[in-house]
């Protein structure tokens, strides 16, 4: 017997565009996909019961899907899932070369290792720096049975309930505030950005970089090791190229302007640009930018007033990994704030930090928060 069973399936509804159409408390709520579907969903139910069983195949049969494809679905509606793809070396066969296969979980525990520990702070090597906290989240990493078609690793991240925090809103201020980013979705979200962002600044362009151009690329999570990661699975004889898929679990807002997959080719010229970038990444040098990266997480402002208070989920030197920092914004700024919230846009701020005893650490002066989508261009820009 499970309440929490119905509470993923509840999820899953939600996300496939199901609402409750009539709610008894006593019972079963009545759901609804528009016009097209209804179905009565028990309070509390156990995985793999007759009525289990039965509320799957309804929900297949609304969508026309494989009883199979729901289920799966609802196993992993608290999952963030990245898929490592690598083609077979042999044509039409379900299987890969062993040195391939282990070069490939190779790199996905070492990008993802990387990808943690440049959540907590952009950097564009670690040398060994590797966060503690950032280790313990990546420790969590499943890795999941291997799917049809070309040779794919999944490997699932669980996402785990964020930490509760007392609010102490301004008094007669208006106070928006959403869910936290759990520590888990942070790691796989700056694994995609961080390819995202090479892809559109190294790969793409195809041209020698410069460390300029690779400034975008490390505010987004970028490290010398994460792409050594990379140069090692593409290096590979066996390897034609390697991809990265990403899906997010329902459970949480899904983040903005992410891609669902990145292909790398292992061909010459981009083994070329990945080697000569991992050399720039490994120049001796200071942070590019002082900046922090994360979620809006809520907003305050009192009428009238020409300021308000918004604060950014992002970890700061020393604290925990539910951090966060406030920043005080223009009110004609308040429209696009709430519209990057409540999407889950990553934005970005560039200023220095002041910490305060007892307080949530705070940006020093009137901040501009910009998406983090929109910054990496003029970032590059700038330097």
């Amino acid at each position: 017997m499970s309440e929490s069973a119905v509470a993923d399936l509840s999820v899953l509804l939600r996300s496939r565009g199901w609402s409750i159409a009539r709610e008894n408390p006593n019972g079963a709520d009545l759901w609804a996909l528009d016009n097209r579907a209804e179905m009565y969903l028990p309070q509390i139910m156990s995985r793999g019961s007759f009525e289990w069983s039965d509320v799957i195949e309804r929900i297949a049969a609304a969508h026309r899907e494989a009883d199979a494809v729901i289920a799966r679905e609802v196993d992993l509606v608290r999952y963030d899932v990245t898929r490592f793809r690598v083609n077979g070396d042999i044509p039409d066969s379900p299987t890969v070369s062993l040195d391939a296969a282990a070069s490939v979980v190779q790199t996905a525990f070492g990008m993802l290792r990387a990808a943690a520990t440049a959540a907590r702070r952009p950097r564009q090597s670690i040398d060994g720096n590797y966060s503690k906290l950032a280790d313990e989240i990546v420790r969590e990493a499943r890795l999941g049975h291997t799917e049809p078609g070309s040779f794919v690793f999944p490997v699932m991240m669980k996402l785990s309930e964020p930490a509760e925090e007392s609010q102490s809103p301004i008094s007669d201020a208006a106070f928006h505030a959403v869910r936290p980013e759990s520590p888990e979705r942070r790691v796989t979200r700056t694994l995609a950005q961080a390819m995202s962002a090479f892809e559109k600044h190294v790969l793409q362009p195809a041209k020698e970089p410069r460390l300029q151009d690779l400034t975008p690329v490390i505010v987004a999570g970028g490290t010398k090791e994460m792409f050594a990661q990379l140069n090692h699975a593409i290096s590979e004889p066996d390897v034609d190229w390697l991809e990265t898929g990403f899906a997010w679990a329902p459970i949480e807002t899904g983040p903005a302007q992410t891609p669902e997959q990145i292909s790398v080719p292992a061909d010459s010229e981009a083994r070329e640009l990945v080697s000569r970038s991992i050399k720039l990444l490994s120049t001796p040098a200071s942070d590019p930018l002082r900046v922090l990266t994360g979620p809006i997480i809520h907003i305050s402002h009192v009428p009238g007033d020409p300021l308000g208070e918004i604060a950014i989920q992002t970890p700061t030197p020393g604290g925990t990994r539910f951090g966060k920092v406030e920043v005080t914004v223009r009110e004609a700024e308040l429209t696009q704030i709430h519209h990057w919230m409540d999407s889950g846009e990553i934005v970005v701020v560039q200023g220095a930090v002041e910490h305060r005893r007892g307080r949530p650490a705070r940006v020093k002066g009137v901040g501009s928060p910009t998406a983090l989508s929109d910054a990496l261009p003029q970032l590059e820009s700038d330097t």
